[in-house]
């Protein structure tokens, strides 16, 4: 590292010649000849001056988006590729496979959820239908009965035990009738053990025979005393009764099993997310499908700085294939020192001389973590960004030099002339006297070429360019003239 300042002068320096033996030996009383400057307005600038690797500022690596063959690559370390060229195909048969198996899961699972939603909604116009019947027999039975008491209270008496009976008796065969209809319905469920259904079986005939002897003993009750009319009136009410109990209790069995082949919400809700669950299973397959099919292309201008994957290799989604570096967007790296590193801001202008080529550039990045280099020293990492450096080979090594301050129409000496102590800036000038004097003046910005006057010293003064010592203070001395 070299820390110099770059100065342009807008006022010339001038310099007084060298003396001569002919002239010290005309004017032995005038002391020694010194070498003089003016101090003088110009425009001056610090830098710094450091040598770094070239890079690029943007920086991609490219990660597989589906897991698959790599058929083909087009690219390998150091290659350098154009916006939008095919830098790696996939292999697609497996993806192309999965999307029409996927198309195909969708439509089943379509027709399948449709199927069975079908079948329930015809099974809810069947069971509501049943619902009303069962209502129907239902009151219509009670209006036969009521019908049936028509006899008079006097018959009553007399009537009454041989009534109670029938009435217990059609009541057991209409429980029993219930019953076979309910063990029926139960047999057509499809995941009865064979010792269930046998069971089942088993009850039903012990039903019917339990309804056979009912029925053979309600024939046997003696017949009401009723007039031939009452008689006819009865018979029409008790075959209605029956043709009621017999068309109800079928209603009932048909009701139970409509009601079993109904789907509730959640089982519709069900079937619907399956079809939904299919339709995504499909999109995915088509997108992957469809990443597979364009590969993967260039984004931008660059150089291949690494490659990771071989054509016949499998690559796994998320797994790195190569990484890219911009050539639109080259670099200078430097690393500057803990004493320097206060004076880099981003934005500072910047010079880098690379390949025999001067570019110029701007400082875009100050890292904020320092490393150690080889030499055991820490250091902070700056980017420099190139101007129109597309043309230059990453890893290359190029000079840069960083302006760290610019000022313009403020005095200048020459550097030359500058000194320093513990107490302060000073230079040596000719006085009035004609004697040598020591002069403290503030210094701002200090170059190799020139050093920044703030204060104590004016436009026009000369001061003492060769080496002088405070020994020499208060002798004799001139300027020398060329």
């Amino acid at each position: 590292m070299s820390l110099r300042t770059v100065v342009r002068v807008t006022l010339p320096i001038i310099a007084l010649g060298a003396s001569t033996f002919a002239l010290m030996a005309f004017f032995p009383g005038r002391g020694k000849e010194h070498e003089t400057g003016k101090i003088y307005l110009g425009s001056i600038a610090g830098s710094i001056e450091e040598t770094g690797s070239i890079g690029s500022d943007e920086e991609y690596t490219y990660f597989a988006g589906v897991t698959a063959p790599v058929a083909s690559i087009a690219i390998e370390e150091g290659d350098e590729v154009r916006f939008g060229e095919k830098l790696l195909e996939y292999d697609v048969e497996d993806f192309e496979r999965n999307a029409e198996h996927a198309a195909l899961t969708r439509v089943q699972s379509e027709d399948t959820s449709k199927g069975k939603i079908g079948k329930s909604d015809s099974y809810q116009a069947k069971y509501n239908k049943a619902v009303d019947d069962d209502n129907t027999y239902a009151v219509l039975y009670w209006w036969q009965r009521e019908a049936s008491d028509y006899i008079s209270e006097d018959q009553y008496q007399e009537n009454w035990n041989t009534e109670k009976r029938a009435t217990e008796l059609n009541t057991c065969i209409a429980s029993k009738n219930q019953q076979i209809a309910e063990k029926s319905t139960k047999l057509l469920d499809g995941g009865l053990s064979d010792e269930d259904r046998q069971q089942l079986e088993k009850d039903i005939s012990g039903l019917k025979e339990d309804i056979a002897r009912a029925q053979v003993e309600l024939a046997a009750l003696p017949q009401l005393a009723l007039t031939p009319e009452e008689y006819r009136l009865n018979n029409d009410v008790s075959n209605m009764m029956e043709d009621i109990s017999r068309n109800w209790n079928e209603t009932k069995t048909n009701k139970a099993k409509y009601e079993e082949g109904v789907l509730n919400s959640g089982e519709k809700a069900a079937l619907l997310d399956q079809v939904e669950i299919a339709k995504e299973q499909e999109s995915y397959a088509r997108i992957d499908l469809e990443k597979a099919r364009q590969g993967i292309t260039s984004d931008f201008n660059g150089i291949v700085t690494s490659c990771h994957v071989k054509a016949g290799s499998v690559a796994s989604k998320g797994d790195p294939l190569f990484t890219i570096v911009s050539r639109d967007d080259m670099k200078v790296t430097v690393m500057i020192s803990k004493y320097d590193i206060s004076s880099i801001a981003v934005g500072q202008r910047a010079e880098i001389d690379a390949s025999g080529t001067r570019y110029i550039g701007k400082v875009s990045k100050i890292r904020q973590i320092a490393v150690t280099d080889s030499s055991d020293k820490s250091k902070v990492a700056v980017d420099v960004k190139i101007e129109g450096g597309r043309g230059l080979i990453l890893g290359l090594e190029a000079d840069v030099t960083i302006y760290t301050d610019e000022k313009a129409d403020v005095l200048l000496m020459p550097y030359q002339a500058f000194y320093s102590d513990d107490d302060g800036e000073y230079c040596y000038i000719i006085n009035d006297e004609g004697r040598i004097e020591k002069k403290y003046f503030t210094a701002g910005i200090v170059s190799g070429d020139a050093v920044e006057v703030i204060d104590g010293l004016t436009a026009g003064m000369s001061v003492i360019t060769d080496a002088v010592t405070d020994e020499q203070i208060g002798e004799k001395a001139f300027e020398a003239v060329h």
